[in-house]
């Protein structure tokens, strides 16, 4: 294994607070790009834990969750026995969907199935418990701060309902067009979302580090495609942004449908802190037929994303897919590993033309050959 890497984002960046309460890559995308498969070993980044649960849909036989940082894992872990714990509908309401009226009751009733860490990881924060912990990451409250600040120096609450009506995709366009798309949009947009206030407030300034275009450009382009091109009615990441919960639109991992085949599989979700070297030097032996990456190769350099996927490449199955996303920063091809990968370029585009968490420049997709 290659020795520590003090550039590494572990060194970097404060990974004890809670970045991101949800995951926003979307599921449906993930789950079409790795197509599990009963039986099957899964790699996942944790973040939220909702990616990860999705993945447990599919009854496979382990789903490995993954993150540095203690507090996503929290998360994960206290989202897992909430499903083995809760109906379907108490689920919503601890979780911060629904009204509840006492979401520190049904706290003290799962408790006792959490791990001592995370125990008293969520002892010291019951305020987050009571405020519903799908809101309490620090990427949920920028969310709040430009709905709540920045968005009704642009829009009406009667526009931004009006955007997410069920329209035809011509008539999606004419409404950005003519009624969203105005001057204020795009000039509060850019400050909200340029590379200092969103380091500042939403991500982490070192996670622009490999970032050298235009970040509110950049986002402001795929923000145009979700609301003019993509239904606004269903999407429920931009219906969480706009007004500050899922409504009727809910994530995968949160839908009824899924709500048994996940429960049914919850004890195959298995938590690790660390980093892809860590599990690999932990799991020397497994093989695992896919991987949900998220983003972590925006926050490395080239030259550790070449070390990064040849180790991962060590580590799959025949026919593996190793899925990620691109926000800012681009990574893909490494000319070393052609004969090892190949990047299945149709499939990806077509499901980043579909994708509802829609900030992501690229949506990658391997299959180890």
């Amino acid at each position: 294994m290659e020795e520590k890497n003090l550039d590494s984002i572990e060194n970097r960046v404060n990974l004890t607070m809670i970045r991101y309460a949800s995951c926003w890559e979307d599921a449906d995308v993930l789950v079409q790009a790795l197509e599990p498969k009963k039986g099957g070993y899964y790699l996942s980044i944790a973040s939220g834990g909702d990616n990860s649960l999705a993945l447990l849909a599919s009854n496979p036989a382990q789903v490995l969750a993954i993150d540095l940082n203690p507090s996503q894992l929290a998360c994960t872990e206290l989202k897992k026995e909430a499903f083995r714990s809760f109906s379907h509908r108490e689920v919503l309401e601890f979780l911060g969907v629904l009204p509840c009226a006492d979401r520190k009751k049904l706290y003290l009733k799962l408790k006792i199935q959490l791990s001592d860490e995370t125990k008293y990881f969520w002892d010291q924060h019951l305020d987050l418990i009571e405020r519903g912990i799908i809101h309490v990451g620090k990427f949920e409250n920028y969310f709040k701060l430009f709905r709540t600040r920045c968005l009704p120096l642009i829009h009406s609450q009667k526009h931004i309902q009006e955007l997410l009506q069920p329209k035809s995709q011509d008539a999606r366009g004419e409404f950005y067009n003519k009624k969203w798309n105005n001057l204020r949009w795009k000039l509060l947009f850019k400050v909200f979302f340029s590379k200092r206030l969103m380091g500042r407030l939403g991500r982490d300034r070192e996670f622009f580090k490999y970032v050298t275009t235009s970040v509110a450009d950049r986002i402001l382009s795929r923000a145009e495609y979700a609301l003019s091109v993509l239904p606004t009615d269903t999407n429920p990441y931009l219906g969480y942004i706009l007004t500050g919960n899922f409504e009727k639109n809910f994530p995968f991992y949160l839908r009824e449908e899924n709500f048994e085949a996940i429960r049914r599989n919850l004890d195959k979700l298995i938590l690790f802190k660390g980093g892809l070297n860590e599990v690999f030097e932990a799991y020397p032996s497994m093989k695992f037929d896919g991987f949900n990456l998220s983003d972590i190769f925006e926050y490395m350099s080239p030259e550790q994303y070449a070390q990064e996927m040849k180790q991962i490449l060590k580590f799959s199955t025949p026919g593996a897919r190793i899925a990620f996303w691109n926000m800012l920063a681009y990574r893909k091809e490494v000319p070393e590993l052609e004969d090892q990968i190949e990047f299945l370029e149709d499939k990806a585009s077509h499901l980043h033309k579909q994708d509802k968490a829609f900030f992501y420049q690229s949506f990658v997709l391997g299959e180890v050959k």
